[in-house]
């Protein structure tokens, strides 16, 4: 069983052989006048006695039990989506106590057999950690980990290609980690012809946005409609429409 932390061994009603008795409880490897032995860690103890003579009297085996093996783990954390936490387990052991940990499902884990993981699941979650000791005691416990789903986008409504370094260019942002790829984005001017386009990139990245530019010239100021399809992380897909003024 798994139920205190320290035990004590006490040897009574000794019969037969001669007075004084010692006492072993390592075999008989060392003795002591004192029946009574403390503080014992978990383990089995071979008890042994022996009389003034150098007489075995007798020999048996004890267990000292395993303390209850118990967890602290929050109940629930909460996430956005693209956003990351790391679950805190709290053991009443020694590191050099645990046998093992099992951590279920193992979907948006960074492990499975670590005390603490980071979990960046791309849905709600509920998390199940197993930790067995080295005494063979076991104990659970679970975290419900609640991811918000709404996409973070955000898509200027005006640029400014001018060279001055500020909002020279026409880009999608999105929270990081919350995003697969941009499936495609497109600009187009307001008689309909494809000013711009690029496909299969990731967000926040100038490389991959509008610099104003249409067949080598920069574009006058007007108003543009931009299209995108955006994939997310939790399989969601969405499109985005819109217009983007282009100013000097």
């Amino acid at each position: 069983s798994c139920l205190i932390e320290s035990g004590t061994l006490e040897a009574v009603n000794v019969i037969g052989g001669a007075a004084p008795y010692q006492y072993s409880i390592d075999g008989g490897l060392t003795f002591s006048s004192d029946p009574v032995f403390t503080g014992l860690d978990p383990g089995t103890y071979n008890l042994v006695i022996q009389d003034a003579m150098g007489e075995i009297l007798e020999s048996t085996e004890f267990i000292v039990p395993a303390p209850e093996l118990a967890i602290n783990l929050a109940a629930q954390a909460s996430l956005l989506l693209g956003e990351s936490t790391q679950l805190e387990v709290q053991l009443n052991l020694l590191p050099s106590q645990i046998d093992s940990i099992i951590w279920t499902p193992a979907t948006g884990l960074s492990c499975t057999d670590c005390l603490n993981p980071i979990a960046m699941p791309t849905q709600t979650t509920e998390y199940t950690v197993t930790v067995i000791d080295i005494y063979g005691c076991e104990a659970e416990a679970r975290v419900l980990v609640v991811v918000d789903p709404s996409p973070a986008i955000y898509i200027p409504n005006a640029f400014s290609p001018n060279g001055d370094g500020i909002n020279d260019i026409f880009l999608i942002y999105a929270r990081d980690g919350s995003v697969e790829r941009i499936r495609k984005f497109q600009v187009f001017d307001r008689w309909g012809e494809l000013v711009f386009e690029y496909e299969n990139f990731d967000p926040n990245n100038p490389a991959y946005g509008w610099d104003g530019y249409f067949r080598g010239e920069l574009m006058n100021p007007a108003v543009f409609a931009y299209y995108a399809i955006v994939d997310f992380i939790n399989g969601q897909q969405m499109l985005y429409e819109g217009d983007i003024t282009l100013v000097r």
